[in-house]
Parts: structure tokens; sequence; C-alpha cells
């Protein structure tokens, strides 16, 4: 869980295998190797982790969808806090 999100889904590019969470099912990603972990999020977010090329430090892609941009920036701002990020 990424702070209220359940998540759904894990995608390892590195080992090219989506898992399914609920169900337990192992398939290929289809997705190019990588050093990336997605990690698909209910209500449509997502949160994509991979190494810099360049510094000693991970860096973090989310995503969010809402029905209005108030709602997006509050949730956005919730997963954001969750993984120790500040504004």
């Amino acid at each position: 869980q990424f702070g209220k999100y359940k998540v759904l889904e894990v995608k390892d590019c590195k080992l090219n295998t989506t898992t399914n969470l609920e169900t337990g099912k192992v398939t290929e990603s289809g997705l190019p190797n990588s050093n990336v972990l997605y990690y698909k999020l209910e209500n449509d977010a997502w949160c994509c982790v991979r190494p810099s090329g360049t510094e000693p430090k991970i860096k973090f892609y989310i995503g969010i969808k809402a029905n209005t941009e108030e709602q997006a920036e509050k949730d956005l701002q919730d997963l954001s806090e969750f993984l120790n990020f500040a504004k």
C-alpha cells in the first residue's frame, strides 16, 4: 500500500515481469529492460521508482487521476507525503 492507495500490480522492468497482487499471477511485462519498478495503484494512480543514473539517489515519479484539479492536488500531496517528499 502507498499511503491510502492499494497496490494492484507491480511491473519489474529488469525481470520483465508483471505481478497482479490480488491473484498472484505473473506475466511478462513487455517493457524494455531497465532498472525500474512501476506500481499500478487503485483509482488510476501510479508510482514509478528508479535509481538516478548520475547521483547516488532513488527517483520517484507519481501520477494521480481525479475528477477535479483540487482533488488531484490533494491526492498528489497525500501520496507525496507518504513518499517523504516536501514541496
